[in-house]
């Protein structure tokens, strides 16, 4: 017998392929600025949050033009903040790479999550408090200059392994440490892993904080290395406890700047080259967000973005507006 159902079917199908299509059309879709319109684009914003590498830098190597672009919102009386997820270097490392590249800078416009990881830890656990710390050396120098107390015990500056069991802690862990802080970490070993598993299982109340979750940092050499997601997500594993993050996306770095710099949300944006961090940070913050393609975000990726993921506005590259403002 003939299907009655074809011609409902073939209706219904119709009219879901004619909604679809038309949320497609609403679709918001990000707004890749033209050079021409740079200039009125700046005059929406007094402030401008900027992620470092990706946006200012890749390793050591300057993005082109972005000391120019710096040196242009200056003049036009903009405020501007480093927001960075970086939390390997010391603020004192900022400033020097600063100065290299021929970039103004104060070190109150420099705020990281080793800065807001220290802040935080200290909050909790109140100046004195000793933390071990399963990140680089400049995390360490942000912890100490926040008023609390790194331990490096002997345990893990030793040097000795062996093929067949983990080393044991024969000193056993100091158990007035507070917490654990970690982040991306160059020199990670075995023995600092077990230190900090170690700590945050049997120390009772024993804060966990990671810095970021940056999965990868983007280099030099044009490669991608593991960045502290590394760090945080063997932690987190062995141990079966989650870490208070402090980085970007969440909204602890943003709440910091919010209560210290006293900016209006609806003339800030937020500059950045990854979707996950420096786009959704923003948006959830309640700021405008513009994505650069110089870091870790391609034109595909940023095009197919959707929700807290699609920043607002695009450009290839945060170095392109110096040259736009400086023909105006």
């Amino acid at each position: 017998s003939p299907n009655h159902n074809t011609p409902i079917a073939a209706a219904a199908a119709a009219a879901a392929a004619a909604m679809a299509l038309m949320a497609w059309r609403k679709r918001r879709q990000i707004h890749w600025l033209p050079l021409e319109d740079i200039p009125s684009w700046v005059d929406r914003y007094d402030t401008f949050l900027l992620d470092c590498d990706g946006v200012l830098w890749l390793g050591d190597q300057m993005v082109p033009g972005v000391d120019k672009t710096i040196a242009e919102l200056r003049k036009r009386g903009k405020e501007i903040l480093f927001v960075s997820n970086n939390a390997t270097k010391h603020r004192s490392t900022y400033m020097s790479k600063f100065k290299k590249m021929g970039v103004e800078a104060s070190v109150d416009e420099v705020i990281t999550s080793a800065v807001c990881a220290a802040r935080h830890f200290v909050s909790v656990c109140g100046k004195g408090a000793k933390v071990f710390v399963c990140g680089t050396q400049g995390l360490v120098e942000e912890m100490k200059d926040a008023g609390a107390v790194p331990v490096l015990p002997a345990y893990v500056q030793s040097k000795e392994v062996s093929q067949d069991t983990p080393a044991f802690v024969e000193e056993g862990i100091d158990m007035e440490i507070k917490g654990v802080v970690a982040g991306a970490d160059w020199t990670l070993t075995h023995r600092k892993l077990s230190y900090a598993t170690l700590c945050i299982n049997h120390i009772k109340d024993c804060v966990f904080i990671a810095t970021n979750r940056d999965r990868l940092l983007p280099a030099s050499d044009g490669l991608f290395y593991p960045g502290a997601a590394a760090t945080i997500a063997a932690l987190e594993t062995c141990t079966g406890k989650t870490a208070v993050t402090i980085g970007k996306p969440g909204p602890m770095m943003l709440d910091i700047l919010e209560s210290s710099k006293g900016m209006n949300k609806k003339r800030t944006v937020m500059v950045g080259d990854r979707l996950d961090t420096d786009v959704k940070f923003g948006n959830d913050g309640g700021v405008d967000t513009l994505i650069v393609l110089t870091g870790c975000t391609t034109l595909t990726a940023a095009n197919n973005s959707q929700g807290s993921m699609q920043p607002k506005f695009g450009l290839q590259s945060f170095g392109d507006i110096g040259e736009a403002l400086s023909r105006s």
